[in-house]
């Protein structure tokens, strides 16, 4: 579980009972008094053996009456560090665990989204979902301008197209040599996505192997990174997939992909998210999280999914999981899941300055989820 710390309450002493003590010393002084007075041989040093009792009686109940009195004032200090440091160490989990960075660019190409201008179609609720190809062997969501059946092949195509998609909607000129390279999807497309890259945006420096994406544990390893990083810091995140049809799938055989130019300022908020695991949280749980996560109070109007069917729902916890579902628009992408729901949100806080969710798969949880926020530089 993805929780903050928790700490179990200091053990507490009682704290001491005075008036007993006080009684106690009365009842030993009385006690010393008539044990002094016992002592009568007659001799000159009688006095001072009396003094020198009674004196002892009441030294050692005051020095047993003060070491009750230091542990006990002992053990309250303990108890008020104890608290501070445990309040301290949630407070500095709390700031690190909502720490964001800034999309500062992105690109969506999918059967259901092959330009900027087809997202705001998605979220319409008179929209129609593109009709699948209809084939013995499964049904198929598929890019136009992707040919082939093979999806190796397909999958190089996809990732060209990625890169000359970029360059048809970017607006920047300047540099954008990325600290890092995050990729979803095989060897034989990240190395397409380069190739194409050199001949597209030659000054751009790619490494042959780049870190594999690992879902919402890979968006928390970034916004480390560009925690502290220089302003133009830039980490490239990008994916594709093509998926072969299968007759017994309940979705069609889906194709996409992404990019994201991630920076520390400069664009739509991603936070870290949270991720469910069924064998340990329960889901409401987990989303209200997401909420302390985000510092909002209710979940957003909009929540960006893809169906999940061995999952229980959020609609009666106030998310809206069922009005944005891109199963029909996208298919079945897998591993490019989360990707292309985070997109789609980042796109819709863009356009209308309001939190977005998303809800999708994860490769390592049962789920994963997260709300995008505004960019917090220009309100």
């Amino acid at each position: 579980m993805n929780t903050a710390p928790k700490f179990d309450p200091y053990p507490l002493e009682r704290v001491p009972d005075f008036s007993r003590w006080y009684a106690i010393g009365a009842g030993l002084f009385i006690l010393a008094c008539a044990g002094a007075m016992q002592l009568d041989s007659g001799s000159i040093y009688d006095p001072v053996v009396q003094f020198l009792l009674i004196a002892s009686v009441m030294a050692l109940w005051l020095l047993i009456f003060l070491s009750r009195v230091f542990f006990y004032r002992f053990n309250r200090h303990n108890a008020q560090c104890y608290a501070e440091t445990s309040q301290q160490i949630q407070r500095d989990w709390w700031i690190r665990h909502r720490q964001t960075m800034a999309l500062v660019e992105a690109v969506l190409v999918g059967g259901g989204c092959s330009d900027p201008e087809h997202r705001q179609a998605l979220f319409n609720a008179d929209h129609q979902p593109p009709a699948p190809e209809i084939a013995p062997d499964g049904a198929t969501l598929r890019l136009l301008q992707v040919f082939g059946d093979d999806v190796v092949e397909r999958e190089r195509q996809l990732a060209k197209l990625l890169v000359l998609q970029w360059q048809a909607q970017r607006l920047e000129t300047g540099p954008m040599q990325p600290l890092a390279c995050y990729w979803q999807g095989s060897l034989p497309a990240w190395q397409a996505f380069v190739e194409q890259m050199g001949e597209t945006f030659a000054q751009v420096q790619l490494p042959e192997q780049p870190e594999s994406w690992q879902g919402i544990d890979s968006l928390d390893s970034i916004i480390d990174r560009i925690q502290g990083a220089p302003a133009n810091a830039l980490i490239l995140c990008a994916g594709c997939q093509s998926l072969s049809p299968r007759p017994d799938s309940r979705l069609p055989a889906g194709e996409a992909a992404v990019l994201w130019l991630f920076g520390p300022e400069g664009g739509v908020r991603f936070s870290r998210g949270e991720w469910f695991d069924a064998n340990t949280e329960l889901l409401p749980t987990v989303a209200e999280r997401a909420l302390q996560q985000s510092e909002i109070t209710s979940p957003p109007k909009v929540c960006v999914s893809f169906s999940q069917p061995d999952a229980p729902g959020l609609s009666a916890h106030g998310w809206n999981t069922k009005q944005n579902v891109q199963d029909t628009n996208f298919g079945d992408l897998e591993g490019l899941q989360a990707m292309v729901a985070q997109t789609l949100a980042a796109w819709y806080v863009k356009q209308h300055q309001v939190p977005c969710a998303w809800l999708a798969n994860d490769p390592h949880h049962t789920l994963a989820l997260g709300i995008v926020k505004p960019d917090d530089s220009i309100n």
